[in-house]
């Protein structure tokens, strides 16, 4: 009889240490938000626990938060970061409420386009903005290149593993672009 009350409760245990531990590691559902810096958090804190990503808060216009990843980048890549920030996309006309709130999450590639090249970089970037329907990339008027991808949070809420995705996906599109790109050819890292 002991023996069995043992093993139940060992069960029991076992049981309750996983539940534990799905509780924790459990996706938190990004949700409509009314400040600048809530989202934020909790996409931060869900890349950390989650994905073990080192993540550098900043704090820009207006004590706004935005969150910031440095990448080493892989030979002959240059090192490159993104950068996640949220931002209201409508607000209810009514109470004056954000019901929806966008997630950008720009990849700044830390290359730069010579103007005398900028021509056939713009070519070369609208083809594959033509064939990437959902992220985009363009050259900021610094000459930078940058990936851009955005995100809407609704009422119903969004799955915080969707901006983990996003950034697998703008890393993707830059590997993809870059040797198009290379330093012998259009771009020139600083």
């Amino acid at each position: 009889m002991k023996r069995r009350a043992l093993i139940i409760s060992l069960v029991m245990s076992v049981l309750l240490l996983a539940a534990a531990v799905a509780a924790y590691s459990k996706d938190d559902r990004l949700t409509v938000t009314q400040n600048e810096s809530s989202m934020e958090q909790t996409i931060e804190r869900y890349l950390k626990t989650t994905h073990e990503l080192f993540i550098d808060e900043k704090t820009g216009e207006k004590d706004d938060l935005f969150l910031e990843l440095g990448f080493k980048g892989d030979d002959p890549m240059p090192p490159f970061r993104i950068v996640i920030d949220t931002q209201p996309l409508n607000k209810d006309k009514d109470n004056n409420k954000v019901i929806e709130r966008g997630i950008s999450i720009d990849l700044y590639t830390d290359v730069r386009v010579p103007k005398e090249k900028l021509p056939k970089a713009l070519e070369v970037i609208n083809d594959w903005n033509r064939q990437k329907y959902f992220s985009s990339v363009y050259v900021d008027t610094d000459g930078e290149v940058v990936f851009s991808w955005t995100l809407n949070v609704l009422e119903q809420g969004l799955a915080t593993e969707n901006v983990f995705d996003a950034l697998a996906r703008v890393q993707n599109n830059w590997q993809g672009l870059y040797p198009v790109l290379s330093p012998e050819k259009l771009v020139e890292s600083k």
